[in-house]
């Protein structure tokens, strides 16, 4: 046991050769300042801490003195990824979906990333010095709504039209409490695919913890829900990254299709926000699969760093 401990400690002093420690209150600085995506958001990291005993450490790049990149790190991995839940047993028990890492990294630097992570943004190719990015691993980062979308956006300015006629209403998921939210995705994915969601015993909990984060809309036919997105949202000064986990909605309305209304709603709202403050839009609806996502989505590829060291 002695042993096998001291070769894990070995291990984490190769990963870490390159990087100091900074405080919890130092990355959030440079989170802020940097960008950042929502799962390494400080709050978010604070969360996995405080409810499931993950503890981060955090770890800053340095160049003649000054910091210039920041991550977080759950032992070989960057802290979040989706094979870092896994190593710690959480993904089986929360659905954040395929969460993208957006690192914190001042512009102009680039940083050698020694600690596992497998959903690395081709955006920061640039900065992340020994990342590789498989033609074959993509990611779905959504289009700019309505501009890019194969159809235009007629078609969902008439089935907003003809939902607002047949009484619907749009309602902003942050005005909902965390226990109507559960209520309404549970029963929207029962009528969906007659299945809970996954993971739905935990997202109670999740909520009265991450709700600041929740992002989107909820559609309304007169009384009752109709459709229902689960977004994580994480604004900084120069960033807004947003992760689609899961949605739901009422396959029997035949005037509009609600799925669609809503992914169009949330992602024109998106996009105009990002462009009225003049931040960078990072929208992922997580790994690149056929589908629906190619219509609403650009495929971009995904990056790995680390898995070669030991």
């Amino acid at each position: 046991m002695k042993l096998a401990q001291a070769v894990r400690v070995a291990r984490l002093r190769i990963r870490s050769l390159n990087t100091e420690p900074i405080s919890r209150a130092e990355y959030a600085s440079y989170y802020s300042s940097w960008g950042g995506s929502f799962i390494l958001h400080p709050v978010v990291l604070q969360f996995f801490e405080d409810a499931h005993g993950i503890k981060t450490q955090y770890r800053g790049y340095f160049r003649r003195g000054q910091c210039v990149g920041a991550i977080g790190t759950w032992g070989p991995y960057i802290a979040g990824d989706w094979n870092a839940l896994r190593a710690f047993g959480v993904n089986t028990r929360l659905d954040f979906g395929y969460p993208m890492l957006y690192l914190p990294i001042a512009p102009g630097h680039r940083c050698a990333i020694l600690h596992r992570a497998a959903f690395l943004l081709d955006c920061q190719r640039e900065q992340l010095a020994g990342a590789i990015f498989p033609r074959n691993e993509s990611m779905s980062i959504l289009k700019h709504i309505p501009d890019q979308l194969p159809s235009g956006k007629k078609r969902f300015q008439k089935e907003e039209r003809w939902f607002a006629q047949s009484g619907g209403t749009v309602q902003d998921i942050g005005d909902l409490a965390a226990d109507e939210v559960v209520a309404i995705y549970d029963e929207l994915h029962m009528m969906r695919w007659k299945r809970r969601p996954f993971a739905i015993g935990e997202l109670r909990d999740t909520l009265d913890y991450l709700k600041r984060f929740l992002f989107g809309k909820v559609l309304w036919l007169k009384t009752r829900p109709v459709a229902i997105q689960i977004n994580y949202r994480a604004e900084t000064t120069g960033t807004v990254c947003i992760d689609a986990v899961n949605g739901a909605t009422d396959r029997s309305l035949k005037q509009f299709t609600a799925g669609s209304l809503l992914l169009y709603i949330n992602g024109r709202e998106a996009c105009q926000r990002a462009r009225r403050d003049g931040k960078r839009l990072l929208y992922s609806y997580g790994r690149a699969r056929p589908g629906y996502k190619q219509y609403w989505c650009n495929s971009v590829a995904r990056g790995f760093a680390g898995f070669w060291l030991p």
